[in-house]
Formats: C-alpha cells, sequence, structure tokens
C-alpha cells in the first residue's frame, strides 16, 4: 500500500467539497455499508439571542461626551458607562475578585483525568488496572445513515450484536474491577439491543455510571422511566432544526424527524415531573451539510427544554474516507459563536471550540502531527465494538493485531488482569505512530496530551 496516500477532492451529491486520501492500491470493502457524503468506498481493514441588540452602538442612550464600554460574558453583555474624562489605571488596589470565568456546568472539550488520581498513580507505577470509562456499541447495525458515520469504516454487520446473556456478564465483571463508567456509544445503534434496558439498571446495582448516545428513533418509551432513573446521561445525535435538514443530514425520513422530537419532549416531561437526575442533550456533529441548520437546531433545543445542545467536529478516518475539510470550519465561527449566545443558566450551547478549531492551526497539526509521540490513552479509556469484540481504540477494530478478546467466549475481568490485554495496550504505546496511523481529534487525544507530560516532566519540577 502507498506509504503516502494521494489527497483526492471531489464535490460530492450535495455540492459541497471532499477530500479524501486512500491510496490507489487499497484494498477496498466489498459490502462499506451505507453511502457517506463522499461515496461507499471504504478501506478494508481487515485486509489492512436578544442581547445582540445591544451591540448596535446607536441604540443606546448616552450623555453628551458620555463614553460606553460593551462587556460580554458568556451569554450576557453589559455596559459600562464611563467618564468623559480618561483615567490613568491604578495598579494594586486589591478591591476583589473579578468573577469571569464562572464554573462550567458540563467540560465537553478537555478531560477530567485529575479527577481520577488513584488510576494515574496505579499506571505510573506500572500496576494493572480497570479502565476508568469504556465506551461500547451494543450491536453492529442502525436504523438510519448518517452522512457523517465513522461506523461505516468499521464493517457494519447488519443483525449483529452482543448477546443479553454476555452483556450481563460483562457488566457484573465491570463492577468487580471498579469500571467507574460506561458510554453506551459505538459502531451501531444501542436502541436496536434489546438488552439495553436490563444493563442499565444492573449497572447502577453495581455502582457504575451508564450513558447512551442515540439517534432515539426507536427507544422503547415504556423503559423510559428505568433509563432517566438509572443513566447519568442520555445524548441524541441529532445534526438538524428541520425535518429537510434531517432528511439530508440523517438519510432519514422527514416525519421521523417529528417522531423524535416528541420521543424527547415527553423524556424531558418525565424527568421533570420525577426529578429524575439523568441529564439529556443533543449533538450535532459538524458537516457543510448541516451549517444552516445551527442555529435552529439551538432554537430547537431551548424549546424542548433540554439541557444542553453541544457542536462537535466530524472525526474523519486516517484514510480520510468521509472526506471532511476541517477548513470548511474557519468559515462557521461567527454562527457559532451566535449559536452559543442562545445558553441559559438551565440550556447549555457550546461548541467544541478545540477540535473545530483545528483547521486554524499550523498545518503540520492540521494534517496529524500531535502534540505528544505516543498514545499512553487506552487502558484508561477502553472502546468494545458492538459485536462484543474488544479493542483498545475504535479506528484499531476489526485489526487482529490490537485484538484483546470476546465477550461472548471470555470473561472480561479475567482479561483486564491478564497478559493479552497488556501486552496490546504496550504495543499501541510503542509501536503506533500517532502522527500517521491515527486520525486528527480522537477519542484518547486530550488525555494523551495530559498523559505524555506526566511522563515526560520538564527540568526543576519544584520551580511551579
Amino acid at each position: 500500500m502507498s506509504k503516502v496516500p494521494k489527497e483526492t477532492t471531489d464535490v460530492n451529491r450535495f455540492g459541497f467539497e471532499t477530500t479524501t486520501s486512500i491510496p490507489a492500491d487499497a484494498p477496498l470493502s466489498n459490502n462499506p455499508g451505507h453511502k457517506l457524503r463522499t461515496s461507499n468506498t471504504i478501506v478494508d481493514r481487515a485486509a489492512l439571542s436578544d442581547d445582540k441588540a445591544l451591540l448596535d452602538r446607536e441604540q443606546v442612550e448616552r450623555g453628551a461626551g458620555q463614553k460606553i464600554q460593551f462587556i460580554s460574558s458568556g451569554n450576557q453583555i453589559g455596559i459600562m458607562r464611563l467618564s468623559d474624562q480618561d483615567e490613568a489605571p491604578v495598579p494594586n488596589q486589591f478591591t476583589g475578585p473579578s468573577l469571569r470565568n464562572p464554573p462550567q456546568r458540563f467540560r465537553f472539550d478537555g478531560h477530567k483525568m485529575m479527577h481520577h488520581i488513584d488510576r494515574v498513580l496505579a499506571w505510573q507505577r506500572g500496576e494493572r488496572f480497570a479502565p476508568i470509562h469504556i465506551d461500547m456499541g451494543l450491536t453492529k447495525f442502525c436504523n438510519t445513515a448518517c452522512l457523517y458515520c465513522y461506523a461505516v469504516v468499521q464493517n457494519m454487520t447488519q443483525g449483529s450484536m452482543i448477546a443479553p446473556d454476555a452483556l450481563m456478564r460483562y457488566i457484573d465483571d465491570c463492577g468487580r474491577l471498579g469500571v467507574r463508567s460506561i458510554g453506551f456509544i459505538g459502531d451501531g445503534e444501542p436502541t436496536l439491543n434489546p438488552a439495553l434496558y436490563d444493563a442499565t439498571v444492573r449497572a447502577r446495582e453495581r455502582g457504575i455510571d451508564t450513558s447512551m448516545a442515540t439517534n432515539g428513533l426507536l427507544l422503547d418509551m415504556d423503559r423510559a422511566h428505568d433509563l432517566l432513573q438509572n443513566m447519568s446521561w442520555i445524548r441524541f445525535n441529532l445534526s438538524a432544526g428541520t425535518p429537510a435538514g434531517f432528511r439530508r443530514v440523517h438519510q432519514s425520513k422527514e416525519r421521523n424527524f417529528e417522531l423524535l422530537i416528541e420521543k424527547i419532549r415527553e423524556l424531558v416531561r418525565i424527568k421533570k415531573e420525577n426529578n429524575y437526575p439523568c441529564t439529556i442533550g443533543l449533538q450535532m456533529v459538524l458537516i457543510p451539510e448541516c451549517f444552516d441548520e445551527v442555529l435552529s437546531e439551538a432554537r430547537l433545543g431551548a424549546d424542548l427544554g433540554v439541557d444542553y445542545f453541544v457542536i462537535k467536529h466530524c472525526s474523519d478516518s486516517e484514510y480520510k474516507e468521509i472526506g471532511i475539510r476541517y477548513e470548511d470550519y474557519l468559515e462557521i465561527g461567527d454562527v457559532l459563536r451566535e449559536a452559543e449566545s442562545y445558553s441559559t443558566p438551565e440550556y447549555v450551547v457550546q461548541a467544541k471550540w478545540n477540535k473545530i478549531n483545528a483547521a486554524s492551526e499550523s498545518s503540520l497539526y492540521k494534517n496529524g502531527f500531535r502534540k505528544y509521540d505516543a498514545c499512553f490513552g487506552t487502558p484508561f479509556l477502553l472502546q468494545i465494538s458492538g459485536n462484543g469484540k474488544i479493542y483498545p481504540c475504535g479506528p484499531f477494530f476489526n485489526k487482529e493485531r490490537f485484538y484483546i478478546g470476546d465477550l461472548h467466549e471470555d470473561s472480561f475481568y479475567d482479561l483486564v488482569m491478564g497478559d493479552r490485554y497488556w501486552q496490546v495496550h504496550k504495543d499501541v504505546s510503542e509501536s503506533v505512530d500517532v502522527h500517521k496511523d491515527c486520525a486528527v481529534g480522537c477519542r484518547q487525544d486530550y488525555v494523551n496530551k495530559f498523559l505524555w507530560d506526566l511522563k515526560n516532566p520538564p527540568e526543576h519540577i519544584n520551580f511551579i
């Protein structure tokens, strides 16, 4: 296979430019799944607000010669009326703290490793430990065909899912190991596995936090109480605020948009009526085909009464099979900031700026160059495919070199305590070239930056 894949730029069926870098001699999958925003050519890895009005300075009344300064903090805009005399600033007056950085209710754009120092210390000592968090699929298929679907590059298989008995054994093992959270966030749609609801209840009994990312269309509302009572959060993968946008981006019928909205509205009602702690949110995966849907979805989230609306970058593969041109994100900054202005104390609208702004970084970083040289994050944040097969990282699904085990055949407890599990993680940290072998903005990216700095301290660390 070509060492340096040549980038190919084309115009997709929606009129947007796409850029892929699939080598001409790469083996292609015979059954890639649904059509992405580019094509269905997939590499076969097995073979391989109102406040805005205040900004109009002409609308603000002022005294003769009076100066006005506009102060922005979060979603609020304030006005300072200044003296007509220029006063020199006087330092060191010690007038008390200025609260300009309120605590974040959600930390979408970063990591929380500092809250798990015990696992970090175990890693530094070379001990074996359980993952803090596990992302896992429950199925290998879906009932929608989202243009940005990363799972299509992971060999989707109609009808394949984790069997209920294997899933329950795995949940019990996670409880024994001390796994702290599980996200039913994977290659397939979790609500297509009927064991989802019982697994959520069992996990709470075992002291494990759970969450779910879903398209929501087939969510069983008869089990809504079980989900809301036991899950930490439910996120709806919705990248459109209108029926027409829903049809275009999710390649699903417009009437399904209305069905989904009614389910979300009912979940919010049940949550508030019963005072359930479960957070309910919306997530948009940002691609040019939904740039015009950002503001409509921000308004929709407020109308539904959900807790948040988060806007994230689109994760493309190492071959850019989805065809994302990240420089397109530079054109939509003003729209994203306007969407964030819709935030209230009860409703958070937030863009994941750190990864969305990757296009404004140096060409080295945009093309994959990382700020660390090794992937250390996989033992802390593991990933499991919807067919029950365990790998250190989602992009390694179907790559036998990194295969750890199968929930249908192996005890997860024994695997985590066994040699093969740790040999694979060691292989990842020692052999994977994160600058070439991995996609930009991977799941472990933030964690890796943190661990790399710990692993490579500078001199004179006591001079903080």
